[in-house]
């Protein structure tokens, strides 16, 4: 059975990975000489969850938007922590990739990071595999360090979903040379929902994220700042890429219109060479059926040859005449 939370502890000098949590451990006091990392899969556990916020003095209004699991990405600073929440979101394999999102809350410490999920799997995979391996700097760096670290795993989710995107986009370009469908339109609709979902989830932490650069407080040191400054940087080159993408979708929905449209006046100008071709001759055609008793040409002994010879070179004419105006 899956464990519903972790908690990493680690320094330079040694590592500590436990998932079957009690609330012994859970409260077991810290000494600040290590990182801490308290990561909760889901909310099945409350008992754990709330004694997680008792532990650590989280204010009322924090557990309220950890719970909801439908609050906007914002970042908060308090007196003794930081809340920052935002929507963590992936690729689900399908004919086409369909895009998910759950809420990710965050709480940092002087020495501890607590991140609650909305369910059990996530994209932090690397950032436990640099932890357990020692590798990068995480283990010589604080738990604002670590911070860094998931909120970066958390917007490689939004990289990876947006370049899926465009990997689609160009298939869909590629499918409107040949042909124009129902299908194909749904598909750039589906597109183009899956995009308004990325933007949804992301653009609110676009405005937020400078918080963290900007932070008065003792809990992002000043050698984390630059890594925050990247994670600012991030956020504006993945909202630049969502709405080049969005705006790509909306061309994209423009030109299907634009080839539909064409299509159908193809149709109706073949249509209409066609009735301008047939009219003439049902113009003669009508003539020599009224068969009146005066109309020499009924009793002639080729009157019948020479109106088919007379409707060809009318419909051949016309053909011709057509095709000087290059109208088809």
């Amino acid at each position: 059975m899956r464990s519903n939370c972790q908690i990493f502890n680690y320094n330079s000098e040694f590592v500590t990975h436990d998932e079957n949590i009690t609330l012994d451990k859970l409260n077991v006091e810290h000494d600040g000489t290590s990182v801490r990392w308290i990561n909760f899969h889901g909310f099945e556990n409350k008992e754990l969850i709330h004694e997680s916020f008792e532990h650590h003095g989280i204010h009322k209004l924090t557990r309220e938007d950890i719970l909801q699991l439908t609050e906007r990405p914002k970042i908060e600073e308090y007196e003794s922590y930081i809340y920052v929440t935002l929507k963590s979101v992936y690729t689900k394999k399908d004919k086409y990739h369909k895009i998910q999102s759950e809420q990710i809350s965050f709480i940092l410490t002087h020495d501890t990071v607590i991140s609650y999920q909305e369910r059990h799997g996530d994209l932090y995979g690397y950032v436990r595999d640099r932890i357990l391996n020692d590798t990068g700097i995480v283990r010589k760096k604080g738990a604002d360090y670590l911070l860094y670290l998931l909120i970066e795993a958390t917007l490689i989710g939004y990289e990876k979903c947006t370049e899926h995107l465009n990997i689609e986009l160009v298939e869909l370009k590629e499918c409107m040379r040949h042909q124009l469908s129902n299908e194909l339109f749904s598909s750039i609709e589906e597109r183009k929902d899956e995009i308004q979902l990325l933007r949804k989830s992301f653009h609110p932490f676009r405005d937020q994220a400078q918080k963290l650069t900007n932070s008065s407080g003792a809990i992002i040191k000043e050698t984390t700042i630059p890594f925050f400054n990247d994670i600012r940087d991030n956020v504006l080159y993945i909202s630049d890429e969502t709405d080049d993408t969005k705006a790509e979708l909306e061309s994209l929905t423009n030109l299907y219109f634009a080839r539909l449209s064409q299509k159908s006046n193809e149709i109706m100008q073949f249509l209409t060479i066609v009735a301008a071709i047939f009219i003439p001759l049902t113009f003669v055609a009508g003539v020599y059926g009224m068969n009146f008793q005066n109309m020499p040409e009924l009793s002639s002994k080729y009157g019948y040859f020479i109106i088919w010879a007379v409707m060809i070179s009318i419909a051949v004419g016309l053909v011709f005449y057509f095709k000087k105006k290059k109208w088809f």
